[in-house]
C-alpha cells in the first residue's frame, strides 16, 4: 500500500475542517469515501463493503501514519455504552504540513473546494445520520452491514 502524498492530505484537510477534534474513526472513514465517490478527484483509498458500510484499511494505515509523525492527535474514549470513540485532532505540525501543501499547490483549491462541499453536507450529520446517508446514496455498499436502517 503506498497512498500518495494527496491521499495522506485529503483526511488531513477534513479533520482541519472540523476545527473541534472530528469525532469518530468511522465518520471520518465516510467523510473520505463520499470525497472519493463524489468528486472525480483520481484517489483510491481501496474502500471494502464492511460491517458499517465502505471501510478502508488503506485510510486506516494512513490515519496510523500521521499519528506517528506527529501531525495528528489521537484521542480514545469509551461512551456509556461501552463503546471506544476515537477523536482526531490536527497538531502544530499538521497544521504547518496542510499549509505547506497549499502553499505548494499539493492540495489545489479546487480539490480543497470539493472537501468542503463535502464536509459542509455531510459533517455536520451525526454518524447515525451520516452512515444512513452513505447507505442511500451508496446500497451496493451495504452488503456486509450489521447496521441497516429501519
Amino acid at each position: 500500500m503506498n497512498a500518495s502524498f494527496l491521499e495522506t492530505l485529503i483526511p488531513l484537510y477534513f479533520i482541519y475542517l472540523s476545527r473541534l477534534p472530528l469525532r469518530g474513526r468511522t465518520k471520518l472513514q465516510k467523510l473520505v469515501f463520499l470525497f472519493q465517490m463524489k468528486t472525480g478527484v483520481n484517489v483510491d483509498y481501496q474502500f471494502d463493503k464492511e460491517y458499517y458500510g465502505p471501510y478502508s484499511f488503506k485510510l486506516h494505515l494512513i490515519l496510523d501514519n500521521l499519528k506517528s509523525m506527529g501531525f495528528v492527535h489521537e484521542k480514545s474514549e469509551t461512551t456509556p455504552s461501552g463503546n471506544v470513540v476515537v477523536q482526531y485532532e490536527l497538531t502544530r505540525s499538521g497544521e504547518s504540513l496542510l499549509a505547506f501543501a497549499c502553499e505548494k499547490g499539493e492540495l489545489q483549491l479546487k480539490i480543497r473546494e470539493s472537501i468542503e462541499r463535502i464536509h459542509k453536507e455531510y459533517g455536520i450529520l451525526s454518524l447515525i445520520e451520516l452512515i444512513n446517508r452513505v447507505y442511500e446514496e451508496f446500497p451496493e455498499w451495504t452488503e456486509k452491514s450489521i447496521f441497516l436502517s429501519p
